[in-house]
């Protein structure tokens, strides 16, 4: 199988930023339960999973988000904490709904934690208005930890561009939130807190139910079509060129998400 999605057009998803009118909208798409469509959180047998994509953030204050693997609700769903959720994304420098300064982050994998440290030990200060491809791999470990690795400025896998974190135990991850859902834009729990949107171009989507081998991640995230045997064999869902009128699932796997308010979606960008 060989799936392509390139065009002539590049095209992506403009997502608002915080404090964007209307200011009570939820901009996001999402995937409802897709831990009963082939993506629960770790993947299938926990074989892990693999995200790719092209994000061209824009300044804002505050909080972003680019997505969550998460409750599509409360955040504090599991007896006033939270569990089972993971994302990537800008993260306020010493937080705070003011700041304008960010750090690139992991989100999740243990609650209410925030991973800003790379590898080199120190945190990585997001640039605006360039564009980044980024990759998230995510997988359970034999002892049943869980360990997220994101890639932050591909191609380069220096430590410096990489952030790792491992969940402190393992049991966390391990009980499916009430209303699971995999969500691009904002947060869904923007409504007890405040929005969390991602504030920029999005496009460049593929999402695989298996962790790729980081060759493979490599070879996909500088191409347009499905370029690795793994790939092929492990797609979930692909979207080069998004449109705010065309999110559907180009990989035939046939995972279409839908936009969480089709009154408010992103708006067009393209070049």
């Amino acid at each position: 199988m060989v799936v392509t999605d390139a065009t002539g057009t590049k095209t992506g998803l403009n997502f608002p930023s915080n404090g964007d009118s209307p200011s009570n909208a939820f901009v996001a798409f999402q995937f409802l339960n897709p831990q009963n469509n082939g993506l629960p959180i770790w993947g299938p047998n926990g074989v892990g999973a693999t995200y790719i994509w092209k994000y061209r953030p824009r300044q804002q204050a505050g909080y972003y988000v680019t997505f969550w693997w998460s409750n599509n609700g409360n955040f504090l769903w599991d007896g006033g904490g939270s569990d089972t959720y993971y994302g990537a994304h800008p993260y306020p420098q010493g937080g705070g709904s003011a700041t304008t300064s960010h750090y690139w982050e992991i989100g999740g994998m243990d609650n209410g934690a925030d991973w800003i440290t790379t590898r080199s030990g120190s945190p990585l200060t997001v640039v605006k208005d360039r564009w980044y491809t980024q990759a998230l791999r995510v997988t359970r470990n034999a002892n049943g930890t869980k360990t997220a690795v994101f890639y932050i400025d591909l191609p380069s896998t220096a430590n410096s561009n990489v952030i790792q974190a491992t969940t402190p135990n393992a049991s966390f991850g391990e009980i499916n939130p009430p209303s699971p859902a995999l969500t691009f834009g904002d947060s869904p729990w923007y409504a007890s807190f405040q929005h969390e949107r991602l504030s920029g171009v999005l496009r460049g989507i593929k999402i695989f139910n298996k962790v790729l081998s980081e060759s493979d991640m490599l070879a996909e995230a500088a191409a347009d079509t499905l370029v690795t045997n793994e790939g092929q064999a492990n797609i979930w869902y692909m979207n080069i060129n998004p449109t705010p009128t065309d999110i559907s699932d180009k990989s035939t796997a046939g995972h279409h998400p839908v936009w969480a308010d089709p009154n408010n979606r992103a708006s067009l960008w393209s070049e």
